[in-house]
């Protein structure tokens, strides 16, 4: 399916929508009423506190955002934090079998490692100081879905609390409290992917006031037979590899809160066979693989001082890679070994003191890396990659104005001091119109920006397959958000969200005259679109909600025989979605359904890659007061589809048809 429509037709097309959806608002809001459980927007929906440092609800956060909870985890089957994001308006989810990519506003560049936005663990974020990548979606994300209470999804910029890479949309996973989780839990799954995953986690009072909760888990996926057609493989190579894309490791989290005190410690590590790497993309071969570990451990302190409170968080974070994969040198293959070691610290100490004006936030925040090393192996030869740790300091400041009962005006900015890369100002303004309890309108402005990353700037293997980078300057865009967020009925609840992105100084692999890449600022990206959605309850029980996404992002290096502002690669511009949840036996049993479509996308090369339509069951049942079972199958209708990606090909093969079954039990309630 084809969606190549006109920017204009676009923009009038979003400015009509717009326009009656606000005419039909306002002729159903009457004067502003003293707020019921019934009519309050979105009540049934707990707090966010990302979005400004502190806890509100979604009409009063300046910003547009989707919260997926506890129980839409369990009901609808997510089992990592890619397949919860893929269900999220606008979201849209890549994968090139040793990866995962997320993409929003239609950006989503192949090569690219989730850049663009920021995944943050209870506020603190996941960002690793070598890529500065996000990129940790499947089992490499190291919390099991199980301890997960909420993930708030934030649309728009962030920059002016969280500084660096927090672009285009924030995403901030909050784990369930040890005061909340079950004293012992066992879950064990498997697919017919050869997955096998067993989990255990368990919570005790310690006295005191000190509560600890403890999680572990480990995961062996044997893999599937993979294809081979299209693919470089070395000659005599049947159709397909069998037992290829597996991978295998453990996940640990632990949590203890103690009056005003919280320590947390992640740790992590996944072993993944890529069916298809870099180099000579020998698929299948046993000898290629990735290793990542993403690490931390954290203390936290809030306590109320004075009229304010006063938080402080501090966390020593790390960061491990290695891989192999071959390379055609000189007409024979060597293999090249690729050792990433980051090691840093961070610090923020925020203040929220209350004005008579509204909730005014200072904060500091500073970050020390310690190590960011990058060294490759060829043929046993260890080569280092010149670089610098990078250093920086950073003030902010966030004041809320409550003009009337009905207007609210936030008005931040953030001060960030790198040494490697100077100084950055970025602003964000909100304005929000709550006419009613059931309205509420949103106009936001934001001037968030990218550092470049230490692989961009730094990473040389010596031409080999890079060249060393210029002196690279940080991505700077400008973003405007305007939503309508109305309650139409007592149990049903319109989005409407249109967007407009500028991003400048792009840092992108441009291919040089002898076939090297190397990072340079090389353009601009710009992406407008529209959002619309509704979503709550038919008959008072039955889960409803449907969605879609108009987009169109451009820009970027062009492929051969595309013009400069061609539609950007790995950028639908039509994404529809839409599911459903009923509830039987007095919701011990529930069944749900997803459906997904995205429209054709180009790959980096140029090529078309056509639409695809994938539906998704779910059925989870409480067979005992102590037991669980949940079961679901993935592109129900083992639908064909190719994504693009940035390896030794241009797109891979997506996942068909799959089935899975997990069994919980609740040890001890």
């Amino acid at each position: 399916m084809s969606f190549d429509m006109p920017m204009a037709d676009f923009r009038s097309i979003a400015a009509a929508l717009v326009c009656a959806c606000s005419a039909f608002a306002a002729s159903a809001d009457g004067p502003p009423q003293k707020p019921s459980d019934e009519t309050v927007l979105f009540g049934d929906l707990p707090a966010v506190e990302a979005a400004s440092l502190h806890a509100q609800t979604l009409a009063e956060a300046p910003a547009n955002i989707t919260v997926i909870t506890a129980d839409e985890i369990r009901r609808y089957g997510y089992r990592t934090l890619a397949e919860a994001l893929s269900s999220v308006r606008g979201f849209y989810v890549t994968n090139d079998h040793t990866y995962h990519y997320v993409g929003v506003r239609g950006i989503s560049l192949p090569g690219d490692f989730n850049t663009r936005f920021l995944v943050m663990l209870n506020g603190h974020p996941l960002t690793d100081n070598i890529y500065n990548s996000n990129g940790f979606f499947g089992q490499d994300f190291g919390l099991d879905m199980d301890l997960v209470e909420r993930i708030e999804i934030i649309r728009g910029p962030t920059s002016a609390l969280y500084g660096s890479n927090s672009m285009l949309a924030n995403i901030n996973v909050v784990t369930r409290s040890p005061v909340d989780a079950t004293p012992l839990r066992l879950s064990t799954e498997a697919d017919s992917f050869g997955e096998r995953k067993a989990t255990l986690s368990m919570s005790k009072y310690l006295g005191g006031g000190a509560n600890l909760l403890v999680s572990g888990s480990v995961f062996n996926d044997t893999g599937i037979s993979f294809p081979t057609d299209g693919l470089a493989v070395p000659p005599g190579v049947g159709s397909s590899f069998s037992n290829a894309d597996g991978e295998r490791g453990y996940h640990t989290f632990a949590n203890l809160i103690w009056r005003d005190w919280s320590f947390t410690a992640y740790f992590n590590a996944r072993d993944k066979q890529p069916p298809v790497g870099l180099g000579t993309s020998l698929s299948g071969d046993p000898a290629q693989y990735a290793v990542d570990s993403r690490s931390l451990v954290s203390a936290a302190y809030k306590h109320q001082v004075g009229p304010g409170e006063l938080r402080w968080q501090i966390s020593y974070d790390q960061y491990r890679y290695h891989d192999r994969y071959d390379y055609p040198v000189e007409g024979a293959v060597e293999p090249v070994c690729d050792y990433n070691r980051g090691d840093w610290i961070d610090s923020q100490l925020t203040y929220e003191l209350p004005v008579a004006i509204g909730p005014l936030t200072v904060g500091l925040e500073g970050t020390w890396n310690l190590r960011s090393l990058q060294y490759n192996v060829v043929n046993g030869v260890e080569q280092d990659i010149a670089g610098r740790p990078d250093r920086s300091v950073a003030v902010f400041a966030q004041q809320q104005w409550n003009l009337s009962p009905r207007w609210k005006l936030y008005g931040g900015a953030r001060l960030d001091y790198s040494r490697n890369y100077r100084s950055f100002v970025s602003p964000r303004v909100a304005l929000i119109y709550q006419p009613s309890a059931r309205t509420v309108y949103k106009l936001v402005y934001g001037r968030p920006f990218r550092n470049p990353s230490a692989f961009e700037q730094f990473y040389n293997d010596g031409g080999l397959s890079y060249a060393a980078a210029p002196q690279l300057h940080p991505e700077v865009a400008s973003t405007f958000e305007a939503s309508l967020e109305r309650q139409v009925t007592r149990s049903m609840a319109l989005v409407v969200n249109g967007f407009h992105y500028r991003i400048g100084q792009v840092i992108e692999a441009v291919t040089l005259d002898d076939g090297v890449l190397q990072y340079r600022n090389a353009g601009r990206l710009v992406s407008t679109g529209l959002e619309l959605e509704l979503k709550g309850k038919l008959a008072g029980r039955i889960e409803a909600s449907a969605s879609t996404t108009f987009e169109n992002a451009t820009g970027g290096q062009p492929a051969p025989g595309q013009t400069e502002n061609a539609r950007l690669p790995n950028s639908p511009q039509l994404l529809p979605k839409a599911r459903l949840g009923v509830p039987f036996f007095r919701e011990r049993l529930f069944l749900s359904g997803a459906l997904q479509y995205l429209s054709n996308r180009y790959t980096a090369s140029g090529d078309l890659l056509g639409g695809f339509l994938l539906a998704d069951f779910t059925a989870t049942a409480r067979l005992h007061p102590r037991f669980d079972l949940e079961a679901g199958v993935r592109n129900a209708f083992d639908r064909r589809y190719e994504d693009p990606v940035n390896l030794s090909v241009d797109s891979l093969r997506g996942d068909g048809r799959s089935v899975f079954i997990k069994l919980v039990w609740r040890v001890w309630e």
